[in-house]
């Protein structure tokens, strides 16, 4: 015989197999979410530089850390479009991430130094300049 169960579904049986089923599913779906926060914070704590200036752009974080991980394999910064920053005597190269986003790396020893904005970039070429 069939019931009505307190969430407004009719049926056969101890609970209501319609919500069980949906129940299921959005545990599976804040299960793969959690395991992508999580796997985003692995990948933020693995990064040689801070990108969270970009965080609200995926495309330019996951941008940023294929040219470091090139870098670190090997890869000059000068094959990656790198050019060498004039007012620091060619002690910062600059590579391009994105369309507004640039890289500094130390050129000495091409280790990467921070990740800034097009605008913050221009503002350190100038006032090194000035200096």
């Amino acid at each position: 015989m069939k019931k009505t169960f307190e969430c407004g579904h009719s049926g056969k049986g101890q609970f209501c197999h319609t919500c069980a089923a949906i129940a299921k599913v959005n545990a599976h779906v804040r299960q793969e979410r959690e395991q992508k926060r999580d796997a985003k914070r692995r990948a933020a704590a693995s990064d040689a530089v801070d990108l969270s200036i970009v965080d609200h752009l995926a495309a330019v974080q996951r941008e940023a850390r294929e040219l470091l991980a090139k870098v670190e394999s090997g890869v000059h910064p000068y094959a990656l479009r790198g050019k060498s920053l004039k007012s620091t005597s060619g002690l910062v190269l600059s590579v391009p991430v994105g369309r507004s986003y640039r890289l500094l790396f130390d050129a000495p020893t091409l280790t990467p130094l921070r990740l800034v904005s097009h605008e913050a970039y221009n503002t350190i070429a100038d006032a090194r300049v000035a200096a």
